[in-house]
């Protein structure tokens, strides 16, 4: 497949030079990219791959192991290297390995060869995705939405460069250094620390805005899909000239020095300035640095190439605060000139110590996360609502929890009888078999005998979506004006949680004598921003009302789906002054809420309480065995929440000085 040249592209500067530095130095860890859909991230990796020059291996080893360096050998290499066998020795280009989000365990990690097993009668081991990809690069796109045990997978085989696999009879270990390449975009939610931090270099893709650019842009595309052979050959000599390049930087970065005193420079600011956690980002740096003056053609590291390292590796490791420009210029005004290896840095004394203590939990840089107000709000509704695990199989997928699945994809827990059989389990087949080849007359090295009552299923688990169903309080009680700004900003918080997790969402608001479903199920999240942007109040609270239309709501999803996961999340103050009759003079609204809410709670469908009053919280953080309590007397809203056995949470009043990264939500 012709791809388009590398040095055609226009603009995205930062994330070619990323690329280059990794192509230099592979231990630098790979680039994480992450951006917007559409500015050419996928195009830019591709690009990179078909620039990187031939590497030779060993012909006959499926993980092509380098052949000039034992140390980085499969177990079968290294035997026969240790014997003193000529290896047989090919080139072939680098190789580029996709991992698609819908990947199983199987495939990633390898697993067993079905039909070597059953010609041979003995375990053989198939390889997979990681194995491939063993001196080349992996590709993961939107790498922020892949499943959990994949990512783990990934992480143990970027941390040690080596995998192992141990499942069904096969104990394999194998090479898998690979240059990690994953893109994203922050509207889809944040990448996970653990494997954020194993990426080297952070950069963010540019939205070009310069109209020369965007025609540029425009014109060599057009001309590409015109006819893709003459574009690249149009653009070969620029292809080449930036290979040899390449090749030139990775001959001389071994002889790249940097000073002690460049190596101080880096510890204060990784450690000091920036905050970050653990040694990696050092490492990073220090490579990123003779990286860059080894693509310049430099000996010695200058503090240029400093600066641009930590600018590429630092973002998604330093912690909230200053820019890092910032504090980069503030390190360099207290540090003293020079850079050789007898000068010792002053003693520049710790920078805005109270800095780390106004935050305490470690986040990504700004780019990583742009949630509607600032991070607090997606922080704080990040782990609001949680979901027990149950028997349900759901086919499925989303980010919310995790389920049973009937897709072949997820990761494999068990093996069971069916019929009919979807998804083989093969190693339990196979010993299922193995106790019967006796009486089933096999002979001595013969195929095996397989009937269908040796066949086993595989059970698999993956997360899955909820349905979200918020219960909204449209009524002009207890302040509900003043509190308005703050329900609608923790609802938008709420639905960009739900986008990320890949939930539905519905809406129903209660006012005067009714409850009307103003967003039916839906994942159309544009549609139900408006909607909670268009809500409005007034009139009296029909409370059990609305409770009872959000119950109808979820039975009637339930209904026309089994293996859906409603979720009522009610919002109001707890007060009532209509009946389920729509009467306002009853003396019966209260104990109407408290029935339904009960009701709700029989059924099993999981809540969530968010009380909008404008009372205090006496208590926030009290024992589950204690009853929270105002004044000597329960709240409304507690109480609703005990009936409907959820989880409750007190609604903040609103900032005064109209700070956008106030707090929220108080837990009860």
């Amino acid at each position: 497949m012709t791809v388009f040249p590398l040095s055609a592209m226009v603009g995205q500067s930062k994330m070619r030079l990323a690329l280059l530095l990794n192509a230099i130095n592979p231990l630098i860890g790979g680039v994480l990219v992450c951006g917007r859909r559409g500015t050419g991230k996928s195009t830019m990796a591709r690009a990179f791959s078909a620039l990187l020059p031939m590497s030779p291996g060993v012909a006959d080893c499926p993980y092509f192991c380098d052949p000039v360096a034992p140390q980085a050998m499969c177990t079968d290499c290294y035997r026969r290297y240790a014997h003193g066998e000529n290896l047989p020795i090919t080139d072939r280009p680098t190789p580029f390995v996709t991992l698609p989000l819908n990947a199983s365990e199987d495939r990633v990690a390898g697993s067993i060869d079905v039909a070597a097993t059953l010609l041979s009668g003995s375990y053989n081991f198939a390889p997979g995705l990681l194995a491939a990809a063993n001196r080349g690069l992996l590709y993961v796109d939107e790498i922020n939405l892949l499943n959990d045990h994949i990512a783990d997978i990934l992480l143990d085989a970027a941390a040690l460069g080596v995998h192992r696999v141990e499942c069904d009879g096969i104990s394999v270990a194998h090479p898998a250094r690979f240059v990690l390449v994953g893109t994203m975009n922050p509207e889809e939610g944040q990448l996970r620390p653990q494997l954020l931090d194993r990426i080297g270099l952070y950069v963010e893709a540019e939205d070009l805005r310069e109209q020369s650019a965007r025609i540029t842009l425009v014109e060599r595309r057009i001309a590409f899909d015109r006819d893709p052979a003459a574009f690249v050959e149009l653009w070969a000599n620029q292809e080449k000239a930036l290979q040899a390049r390449i090749q030139a930087a990775r001959h001389v970065l071994n002889t790249v020095r940097i000073s002690r005193y460049f190596r101080q420079v880096i510890a204060h600011l990784v450690g000091r300035e920036l905050r970050a956690q653990g040694h990696r980002g050092d490492l990073v740096v220090t490579r990123t640095a003779r990286a860059l003056a080894a693509w310049d053609n430099r000996l010695e590291v200058e503090q240029a190439d400093i600066e641009q390292a930590i600018m590429l590796a630092m973002p998604h490791r330093s912690r909230p605060g200053a820019s890092l420009m910032q504090r980069l210029a503030r390190t360099q005004e207290q540090l003293p000139p020079g850079g050789t290896d007898s000068e010792q840095p002053e003693d520049l004394g710790t920078i805005d110590e109270d800095l780390e203590e106004r935050t305490n939990e470690r986040e990504g840089p700004a780019g990583l996360s742009r949630p509607l107000r600032g991070a607090l709000d997606a922080a704080q509704v990040k782990s609001l609502i949680s979901l027990p695990r149950d028997r349900q199989a759901r086919h499925e997928s989303g980010r919310r929890f995790v389920s049973l699945t009937t897709r072949r994809s997820g990761r494999f827990i068990r093996d069971r009888q069916a019929h009919p059989v979807t998804d083989i389990a093969f190693s339990a087949t196979i010993r299922a078999a193995a106790l019967h080849q006796q009486e089933r007359g096999r002979a001595s090295g013969g195929k095996l005998e397989l009937r269908p009552d040796d066949l086993r299923q595989k059970v698999r688990e993956r997360k899955t979506r909820a349905l979200l169903i918020f219960v909204v309080d449209g009524s002009d009680s207890v302040m509900a004006r003043q509190f308005m700004p703050q329900t609608k900003r923790l609802l938008l918080a709420l639905l960009q949680n739900a986008y990320e997790k890949r939930d539905r969402v519905a809406m129903l608001v209660f006012r005067f004598a009714q409850g009307r479903v103003v967003l039916p199920p839906t994942r159309n999240f544009a549609r139900a921003r408006r909607s909670v942007e268009e809500l409005y109040i007034g009139g009296c609270t029909p409370l059990a009302t609305g409770l009872l239309e959000g119950l109808r709501l979820a039975e009637t999803e339930r209904l026309r789906d089994p293996t859906s996961a409603p979720v009522l999340i009610v919002l109001t103050d707890g007060l009532a002054n209509i009946d389920l009759s729509g009467n306002m003079r009853s003396i019966t609204p209260r104990r109407d809420a408290l029935s339904v809410a009960r009701e709700i709670a029989a059924r099993r469908i999981p809540s969530l309480m968010i009380d909008t009053s404008r009372a205090p919280v006496s208590n926030p953080f009290v024992g589950e065995a204690q009853l929270p309590i105002y004044d000597e007397e329960m709240s409304p809203g507690k109480e609703l929440a005990l009936a409907l056995a959820a989880d409750y949470y007190h609604l903040c009043p609103p900032d005064s000085r109209g700070s956008s990264t106030s707090t929220l939500l108080k837990r009860g």
